[in-house]
């Protein structure tokens, strides 16, 4: 599914509302579930699947959708202990379209067990995603 075109079943693959940001390879919006204060999906406008997809190639993909996303927190007044990013790993990803996680603190209810800081089984940091694939490329 790396880089396919747009299947049909995908509701991340075709025009969404709820758009804060795009460009020619992104696009931000706010999830139709927020787990916090501001919580905004980056995705790539091609089709991939989720991160264990993932290849040393796609680092430029990964790194430019974490700074999309640090822009548009900051841009929000969200910044470093305000602010979290990141993927939920395979199969505890709901959408089968890769997607970063946004998340503008404080949680709502018990979220945050779902988007811990240092990471878990079902999610990782962009942060650790990043250092992950940098030594995939080594």
């Amino acid at each position: 599914m790396r880089g396919q075109k747009q299947p049909k079943h995908c509701v991340f693959c075709h025009p969404l509302e709820r758009v804060v940001y795009e460009d020619d390879d992104f696009i931000a919006f706010h999830d139709i579930k927020p787990d916090a204060q501001l919580h905004l999906l980056v995705i790539p406008r091609k089709h991939y699947g989720t991160i264990k997809e993932l290849r040393a190639g796609d680092m430029p993909m990964i790194k430019r959708m974490y700074e999309i996303g640090q822009q548009l927190l900051e841009e929000r007044e969200f910044v470093e202990d305000t602010a979290r990013f990141g993927f939920h790993r395979p199969p505890f990803n709901s959408i089968h379209h890769l997607h970063m996680h946004c998340l503008g603190l404080p949680f709502k209810s018990r979220a945050e067990r779902m988007f811990p800081k240092n990471g878990s089984l079902w999610f990782m940091p962009a942060e650790n995603l990043i250092t992950t694939m940098s030594g995939q490329s080594n």
